[in-house]
């Protein structure tokens, strides 16, 4: 699987802009601001129908236009998402499009897949439980319909319970009233922590059994958070006091744990250097392309978005050997890139 060439209309800084790529290599050269991210953006945006940057999708269309297009040439395939904003909802709507013929969202994602490594992936190992579950999220939903729609279900049906919870503390409501939304909590919450489980212990058996010594010392450890039907009736008056469902998928946690330290408390948040925690990042997201690769049989592209700039010598001769068995499109502000990649081809912004 590779991208051919992408097509952008009203997309961020873009009016109008095509890009072609080859199979291989491909670096994106151009100074800071120049709109490079945003290409990177685009291709993640056809992949997954979904942005890594924005916190609203609405954010992506060119200011003063109604909509975004961005097509893309993937192998036999020509895909287009768009994102219309509606004038009078003041919302946004996306339409996704094969061989220029509409499909739901759940037919259009696992036709294209790619992985993203990105400077702020950093906080993957330093930053807050929300950022951890964000990423593991961002792997199923931009490839998994079942996922993704197990997890719309799981915050619809959270949101819902919560919202009663307080009418039942009230007295507006009755506690017979939550069956329903616990019922569709337990279920999608079994569909969510299934997937989790299966990327974490693959991660780590790639980290054991990887060539680079410091990638075997990782590994990760998962605080899933279980919902089940006796815990909710054990806690009920709990969560009626607090208004709050304080267990479940959306409290899920990992840590990265590694063995080059003789403290006892080894999690690289509180004992990496940030050297340490970058190799950290790049492990699961060398993980992930391995976690995709054995369950659909297919190689996806890499997108590095100035990854140059966040990774020691050693471990940027790693990513460039990587990258000679993928299409990689690579992001750089500085032509030093080039003493790395010197059969890349060059795309100036």
């Amino acid at each position: 699987m590779h991208i051919k060439s992408i097509n952008l209309q009203n997309f961020r800084s873009y009016g109008e802009k095509t890009v072609e790529f080859s199979s291989g290599v491909n670096l994106i050269l151009g100074g800071n601001g120049a709109g490079k991210s945003n290409l990177i953006e685009a291709i993640y945006f056809l992949s997954s129908g979904k942005s890594f940057r924005a916190s609203s999708l609405g954010q992506m269309i060119e200011w003063n236009k109604k909509f975004l297009s961005v097509r893309g040439k993937v192998g036999d395939l020509d895909l287009e998402a768009q994102l219309i904003r509606s004038e009078e909802t003041n919302g946004n709507s996306r339409r996704f499009l094969i061989n220029s013929v509409d499909k739901t969202r759940a037919k259009y994602l696992g036709n294209f897949r790619c992985v993203l490594f990105d400077p702020e992936d950093i906080r993957l190992v330093s930053g807050s439980p929300t950022r951890r579950r964000d990423f593991l999220d961002a792997i199923f939903t931009s490839s998994e319909w079942t996922y993704a729609s197990a997890l719309s279900q799981y915050n619809r049906a959270l949101k819902h319970r919560n919202e009663l919870l307080d009418l039942i503390f009230e007295g507006k409501a009755q506690v017979a009233e939550l069956f329903y939304w616990n019922q569709s909590l337990i279920k999608n919450a079994d569909i969510i922590n299934k997937f989790r489980r299966e990327f974490i212990d693959l991660t780590n058996n790639f980290f054991a059994n990887h060539e680079d010594p410091e990638i075997q010392k990782l590994s990760i450890k998962y605080f899933p958070s279980i919902i089940t039907a006796e815990r909710m009736q054990n806690e009920e008056k709990i969560d009626i006091r607090t208004g709050y469902t304080r267990y479940g998928p959306h409290r899920d946690d990992f840590e990265v744990w590694s063995q080059n330290f003789e403290n006892s408390d080894q999690n690289m948040a509180n004992w990496g250097s940030r050297g340490q925690q970058r190799l950290a990042v790049l492990a699961i997201r060398l993980a992930q392309i391995h976690y995709l690769m054995e369950r659909y049989g297919e190689t996806p592209v890499l997108l590095l978005d100035d990854i140059f700039s966040e990774l020691d010598e050693n471990h940027r001769k790693l990513v460039v050997e990587i990258c000679q068995k993928h299409q990689t499109i690579f992001t750089s502000a500085e032509n030093e890139a080039l003493t790395y990649l010197p059969n890349a081809q060059i795309v100036n912004i």
